[in-house]
């Protein structure tokens, strides 16, 4: 009897989820702080939506290429790429540090003194990464010159306060991983 009980609760929930009766799962991106970000990331760098990635954490931009990843206030941040050396020019970084402003508040002198050295910083490391922490601004890089180089640098809003006991957010951001393994 108390089979048919858990049996009729499973058959009662997978059809609940499956149904036009399931409330619909509000996706991270549709949040009132994200939406606010977006318009902010849109203004600061000209650039367009492309999509949404599929687990709606996640916002792909175009002309040029960001990723905003907005899981929760915790992990809220942007990405950016560079494959064409390890070296990106000024204006790469210029609309990188746009980027992260729109998401942070920071600073763009700040920033990108910052990101710059945490770039540095990658270049120098045999595992290519480096990550700097800033008031209101966590920076992490993978740079590097093997096989024509590449660079990828996102900005975190950082809250330490609101971060405390909770995990890290995946390295490098959602959506963007390393650019390519160590050979």
């Amino acid at each position: 009897m108390r089979l048919c009980g858990v049996l009729a609760i499973a058959i009662l929930f997978v059809f609940g989820m499956t149904s036009g009766f399931a409330a619909p799962i509000e996706r991270a991106v549709d949040s009132a702080e994200c939406k606010g970000i977006f318009a902010r990331l849109l203004e600061a760098t000209n650039a367009s939506f492309d999509r949404y990635s599929p687990s709606g954490d996640s916002v792909f931009l175009r002309s040029p290429k960001i990723v905003l990843s907005c899981r929760s206030h915790r992990f809220t941040g942007i990405s950016l790429m560079w494959d064409a050396s390890g070296f990106p020019p000024n204006a790469w970084f210029g609309l990188l540090v746009k980027a992260g402003k729109a998401v942070t508040g920071v600073d763009l002198k700040e920033l990108e003194s910052a990101s710059r050295q945490c770039h540095r910083s990658a270049l120098k490391d045999k595992t290519e990464l480096a990550d700097i922490e800033i008031p209101n601004a966590k920076i992490e890089c993978q740079a590097f010159t093997r096989d024509g180089g590449g660079v990828n640098i996102s900005i975190w809003i950082n809250d330490r306060d609101s971060r405390k006991g909770v995990e890290e957010p995946p390295s490098l951001g959602s959506g963007a991983a390393l650019l390519r393994e160590p050979g």
